[in-house]
């Protein structure tokens, strides 16, 4: 997958005469700065020419430094794999799939994770069977691959070769081949580096193990990191991709997997901190000349009370366990669709919201009058009018009155590790409810804006039926019903609509691939809306539906004009 190039390395003479700036003091180690803390551009007079050996000590001190800051997080990372099988028309299809939820945990000597627990998925048994069968696959080894080399990546145990200056997004990097040494042990990574020419920060780089030690998890990836603290690139995104051993035809392939890192910043997570504390009618010990909030408030948001609504304790407690983006411009978008639907609809419901999850799992729910939609079934709508129609179903369990907050509060009753969330946090609603739900969810479609684009979303439920028995646990809700069976339950008449589906056909665009359409900010778990046209497609396996697709992210360094976002496209 990753092969070395062909083009002959070039003279580390040819090396020095590329200006680079070399950090002053690089034996320090820097501060962490707050996020948005601007770097100031380097001079012309601070940039000289660097020997290739003082710039790979310089990219180690620097990795080292990335590793030490990073051992005082606990991010979540999150892995979803899908097996591959040949396929005569797209070359090859999802045949089954796996995910891990958990926090990487870098205290040791090793990257280690603890997982969230999925008790609905172990009461099913789906775990445990998928378990058994993809032995090979663990959380903890796809979290290696955010690193070289955790704590051994130096000239002791590797040797480094410089390929040639490539432009990674807005970046100058120099590619350099690494090889582990022959007396280096267990530690061998080997693969290609990519090292940025301000700051000597690794962005990226490729390869696989060679260790005994990681021989059952030693698959070729492809890792990329963001500029999200000071100078400091830290891991965000891993593409996976592995050859079956066992078939070496050109059809071969094994496995893809995503890998995707956020939450770092988790310390101040949540949207109403400043409001959090308890208010009174009588604030006196408040400075007379400071207005309070609680002076404007009902009593029903005083004595003792806080300003959180019922839905407000849920969304900062998903955003406090990295499990909810901050509220953002994606939610704004997501709102206007739900509009449009109320105003069409002549509905007049008050306090009605979308929120976002972070996760992969193909997920919506409502919780009170707060609507939730999953960041992978973002990522694989097609259009607005697919989109309008699973709002519509969600919007329908409001108009309805269906209510789980008994359920949903009582989980908030006690403390309880971020780890266990899905045990306490319940958002099913019963079949007769999801069938009501369908019912009058395409009313409320038909009478909108968007019912013109009835068969578009017809096709895309189509799609999902197709591919629901391979993929079992990308439609598995954890807070709420199984998004394959809520969805396709009572809404044939979307299916019914569109035209037959065939995966075949290059102009038939019935979903979108993973990963390719919003974009997480690893650091502070903010996310938005990717803008690209559309590519026209050469053949039908380009469309990979549901399907993951590599990360190709849009390198910027933080104190340029705009702050680096990731751009990914399939």
């Amino acid at each position: 997958m990753f092969a070395r190039s062909t083009i002959p390395c070039l003279s580390l003479a040819l090396f020095e005469l590329f200006a680079v700036r070399f950090v002053a003091a690089q034996n320090a180690t820097p501060a962490a700065q707050p996020p948005g803390t601007a770097q100031s551009a380097p001079s012309v007079s601070t940039r000289k020419a660097v020997a290739f050996d003082d710039f790979v000590d310089s990219a180690i001190r620097q990795e080292r430094r990335m590793t030490d800051l990073l051992r005082n997080f606990k991010p979540v990372v999150e892995t979803y794999i899908q097996k591959q099988q040949p396929d005569a028309a797209l070359g090859t299809s999802p045949k089954n799939d796996e995910y891990f939820l958990s926090r990487l945990d870098l205290a040791g000597n090793a990257a280690s994770t603890s997982a969230f627990a999925d008790d609905e998925n172990l009461k099913r048994g789906v775990g445990r069977i998928l378990h058994k069968i993809e032995e090979p696959f663990a959380a903890a080894g796809f979290a290696q691959a955010l690193f070289p080399d955790l704590d051994h990546f130096d000239r002791q145990n590797y040797s480094f070769e410089f390929v040639r200056w490539e432009i990674l997004g807005e970046l100058r990097c120099a590619a350099v081949d690494v090889k582990p040494r022959e007396n280096s042990g267990n530690h061998r990574f080997v693969g290609r580096i990519w090292v940025e020419d301000q700051d000597f920060n690794l962005v990226r780089f490729t390869g696989t193990y060679t260790s005994k030690a990681f021989s059952k998890h030693a698959f070729h990836f492809d890792s990329w990191r963001l500029n999200t603290l000071g100078t400091m690139w830290m891991p965000a995104y891993v593409y996976t991709e592995e050859s079956d051993p066992k078939d070496s035809s050109s059809h071969g392939l094994w496995f893809k997997a995503q890998t995707r890192i956020w939450g770092y910043d988790m310390a101040h997570a949540g949207d109403h901190r400043e409001y959090a504390k308890p208010l009174t009618d009588t604030p006196v010990w408040i400075d007379p000349k400071r207005h309070e909030a609680s002076q404007d408030l009902s009593p029903a948001y005083t004595l003792g009370q806080s300003t959180y609504t019922p839905d407000d304790n849920v969304v900062e407690r998903l955003q406090v366990a990295g499990l909810m983006a901050p509220d953002g411009e994606v939610n704004r978008i997501l709102q206007t669709v739900v509009n449009n639907l109320m105003v069409t609809n002549d509905l007049d419901l008050a306090g009605v919201r979308c929120r976002v999850l972070l996760t992969t799992p193909l997920e919506s729910f409502v919780m009170g009058r707060t609507i939730v939609l999953s960041r992978g079934l973002l990522d694989v709508l097609p259009d607005e009018g697919t989109l309008a129609a699973v709002l519509a179903h969600e919007l329908a369990h409001i108009v309805l009155g269906h209510s789980v907050e008994a359920g949903y509060l009582s989980g908030l009753t006690l403390p309880f590790s971020d780890l266990e969330i899905f045990a306490h946090l319940n958002f099913h609603f019963d079949p007769a409810q999801e069938t009501d739900a369908d019912k009058k969810g395409l009313e409320l479609f038909s009478k909108s804006p968007y019912k013109d684009q009835l068969a578009n979303a017809g096709l895309f439920l189509k799609a999902l039926e197709a591919r629901s028995p391979q993929l079992p646990n990308l439609l598995h809700g954890r807070f709420s019903n199984d998004f394959g069976s809520s969805h396709l339950i009572g809404m044939q008449a979307l299916a019914h609509s569109a035209k037959p589906l065939q995966m075949d056909r290059v102009d038939q665009i019935s979903a979108l691939p993973l990963g390719s359409r919003v974009a997480v900010d690893p650091w502070s778990d903010r996310i938005e809306m990717l803008k690209s046209k559309p590519v026209r497609l050469e053949s039908a396996s380009e469309k990979m539906p549901f399907e993951v697709s590599p990360f190709f992210p849009h390198l910027k360094r933080r104190d340029e004009p705009q702050k680096g976002q990731a751009r990914t496209q399939p």
